[in-house]
């Protein structure tokens, strides 16, 4: 800009400050109103925590230390009869949008949608989130963490965006899509952008976290009228992978050497001493296959106890994290007007089946590894060689005094803590609540409290009313009345009611490590009265034929109302997820193409290569001759499979989820200028989780550079923490020959994948 072209400028900018006294008068009072007003409204924090049973957390009696939780607690209230859906996605999609899941179309797992309208993981637009409701109403929203109840054929960089969380109403992502994250090494987003997998020593997801939530309440200070915050803290802590700091896990060292039977008793203890439990309660009785700890030998006990160690480890570093956002607030003096919801997606995971499993993507693939085969990882668990889950009896005791666990509709899998605090307004004080709640009352219960209406549109679509009701009244007065109610549980076969104090429920689905399952859903009703037996001891079907009939007849009602029904198999999932990649493979001939590098393509939206034989094809242009890097990646450290070039040099990597590597490499360089790659792999009769023969060739143009015969262990699925990367390995390395995050230092073209 020219000396001449400032003139005016500067003129009106004196005429402006000239004129600033008049412009002050002008200026209306009602906006300086509208922010007191603002700056009065309560900071909001939901923390959504993963697979933590009943009784894990130590203010509901649990073994495992959570200070800051209970900091919480003792500054508000306990809900002690609170239910939520049996798995992750479908409790999300509830939380977030004080509907049944079924009615959002999340009766399941979004991994696992079936082609109606209750299950196909399409939230509606009509059912619009808390946090559309929350910015509607002027608040900063922000999401961290999981996000997990999306359509697996929109885990791309090409969208549609409209259900990743900027699309339901959260100003701010950061965090990853899907079950869960390598803590250690994460594949994150910022928005819908990938970001650069965290380095440095030390670096654990949630202190990243953490991070990012004080950033939120400190960046206000830049403005006087700054909005208030809305957090949506979604932490993978404590579903697999169970990562944690090795301090942390030191200092559960020999705590858990008692086993989960004496565990279980002490915990029983501690509720009824709390208030939690009344005197009285029995124990669930042992589920099928889960021995007395005391037949074990010394070898499991030593297995067996460490890997709750590194759990516990896990949730008490997260409570550590969470201390710190809590700190920063009450440095700030906004603490006492924050209200705080804490609360768990499912109860305690039995994922981890007979043994645990070092890799939890094993059970994915139906392998279960044995103690032995675990053993050799047991001095490394917790740690980045491994993705841990725990022995399915440590799930059974952090349930305690429940029956079964996540993925089934007994009390083990849907009934799970609660905390809200917002001392500034409740003047409840640590005190418990027995009434009936449900994870949907999240939603209009933080709406009532901070004063924010539900929005009548949302994006100019009309909004259903909400399903889940306020929780306000008795969390301010607990002689509020208590109204009759009745709630409908459902998840792949597992069917469930709870009606002022009564169960029903069917025992369809009880090894929640298996997805194959296809047998009829014929199961008889189970009948509890868990007022009086809350590990649902005694089936009283029948004895009372009566009860069993009225409370089918409000499931039948429900499931009608909510598109609950059509009831179908883990197993049926399965099947049409069969049908639609056949659909898939016809409509593209079996080719998935990709015009330029780009990363985080999810699990389910990958290219088949794990399950198929296939031709990769590269156009690579090379300037030095001694260019490194990944063409594509699929996977990580855990198991995974990439094609690549070292200094110049093509080769093909490919990990089994024991984290053997096997690799084929040529013996020369390719040439400078443009080089047509072929990778081509060959598998007879794919076996996934079995030895079988691969033939790997490896060819510029028509020239073969390598050809080879190797014996792999194959699975069907990587996993859901990692990507499908092209020209990049995000998260952990597929190869020890690339960095992660650093991308092909040649030229990457066209890059094509033909399925066989």
């Amino acid at each position: 800009m020219t000396r001449r072209a400032y003139k005016p400028l500067l003129a009106s900018v004196a005429v402006i400050f000239s004129n600033a006294p008049a412009i002050a008068q002008a200026v209306p009072e009602a906006p300086v109103a509208q922010t007191q007003q603002t700056q009065l409204k309560p900071h909001v924090i939901v923390w959504m925590l993963d697979d933590i049973g009943f009784a894990q957390l130590s203010c509901f009696g649990g073994l495992v230390r959570t200070p800051n939780i209970d900091r919480v607690a003792n500054r508000g209230v306990r809900y002690t009869n609170y239910r939520t859906a049996p798995i992750c996605s479908a409790s999300r999609a509830a939380l977030l949008t004080g509907r049944n899941p079924h009615s959002v179309h999340v009766g399941g797992h979004a991994g696992a949608p079936l082609p109606y309208p209750g299950y196909d993981a399409h939230v509606p637009a009509s059912a619009g989130t808390i946090a559309a409701n929350m910015k509607a109403a002027g608040y900063q929203t922000v999401a961290l963490g999981k996000w997990d109840h999306l359509p697996g054929a929109d885990m791309t960089q090409a969208g549609p965006f409209n259900l990743w969380p900027t699309g339901q109403g959260f100003d701010k992502f950061y965090g990853f899509i899907g079950a869960d994250a390598d803590n250690w090494q994460p594949v994150l987003l910022d928005g819908t952008s990938p970001v650069a997998t965290p380095a440095g020593p030390g670096y654990h997801l949630n202190d990243d976290l953490a991070d990012r939530a004080i950033a939120a309440f400190d960046a206000r200070s830049a403005r006087r009228d700054a909005a208030p915050v809305f957090i949506y803290l979604a932490t993978g802590t404590a579903h697999a992978p169970h990562h944690a700091p090795q301090a942390w896990i030191d200092r559960y060292k020999g705590q858990f050497d008692m086993g989960w039977d004496k565990a279980r008793d002490v915990v029983l203890k501690q509720q009824i001493a709390m208030g939690i439990m009344p005197k009285g309660t029995r124990l669930a009785p042992r589920p099928e296959g889960m021995p007395a700890w005391e037949t074990l030998s010394p070898d499991n006990k030593k297995l067996y106890a460490r890997q709750m160690e590194v759990f516990a480890a896990a949730v008490s570093h997260a409570d550590e994290q969470f201390g710190r956002i809590l700190d920063a607030l009450e440095a700030k003096g906004e603490l006492d007007n924050t209200i705080i919801a804490i609360t768990s997606d499912n109860g305690a995971s039995a994922e981890g089946a007979y043994h645990g499993t070092h890799n939890e993507t094993l059970f994915m693939n139906g392998y279960y590894p044995s103690a032995q085969e675990n053993r050799t990882f047991v001095d490394r668990w917790g740690g980045p060689e491994t993705q841990p889950h725990y022995a399915f009896g440590w799930a059974v005791a952090g349930n305690t005094p429940l029956r079964n666990y996540k993925q089934t509709t007994h009390d083990g899998g849907i009934r799970v803590p609660l905390i809200v605090s917002w001392p500034k307004a409740v003047a409840a004080h640590g005190e418990l609540r027995s009434e009936f709640a449900y994870v949907a009352d999240v939603m209009p219960t933080v709406l009532d409290l901070a004063g924010v209406p539900l929005a009548p549109t949302i994006n100019n679509v009309a909004q259903v009313p909400m399903e889940g009701v306020s929780l306000k009244p008795k969390l301010l007065t607990r002689d509020a009345p208590t109204t009759s109610r009745a709630q409908y549980f459902e998840m792949y076969g597992n069917k469930g009611l709870w009606h002022d104090g009564w169960t029903i429920v069917t025992s369809h689905r009880l090894d929640p490590w298996r997805m194959d399952q296809m047998s009829p859903i014929t199961e008889p009703w189970e009948l509890y009265h868990t007022d009086i037996d809350p590990g649902q001891t005694i089936n009283l079907a029948a004895k009372r034929p009566d009860k069993v009939g009225e409370l089918a007849a409000l499931f039948e009602e429900q499931a009608r109302l909510y598109n609950v029904n059509p009831i179908s198999n883990f197993g049926d999932s399965r099947a049409f997820g069969a049908k639609a990649f056949q659909a898939e493979m016809a409509a593209r001939k079996g080719l998935w193409s990709f015009d330029r590098p780009m990363t985080n393509i999810g699990y389910g939206a990958a290219p088949p290569i794990a399950i198929r034989p296939f031709d990769m094809k590269a156009q690579i242009e090379l300037t030095s001759g001694d260019e490194s890097g990944p063409i594509f990646a699929f996977g990580g450290s855990s198991g995974g499979m990439a094609a690549y070039l070292l200094n110049g040099v093509p080769g093909f990597a490919f990990r089994d989820l024991s984290g053997k590597l096997t690799t084929v490499q040529a013996a020369a360089a390719l040439p400078k200028g443009t080089s047509d790659l072929t990778l081509r792999v060959e598998r007879a009769t794919p076996k996934p989780m079995s030895a079988e023969t691969v033939t790997v060739t490896i060819m510029a143009g028509d020239q073969v550079l390598v050809r080879r015969d190797v014996q792999a262990v194959i699975p069907a699925a990587y996993g859901v923490a990692e990507t499908f990367d092209i020209g990049l390995d995000r998260g952990s390395t597929v190869s020890p020959t690339y960095a992660p995050d650093k991308p092909f230092s040649g030229r990457l073209g066209k890059v094509s994948f033909q399925i066989k």
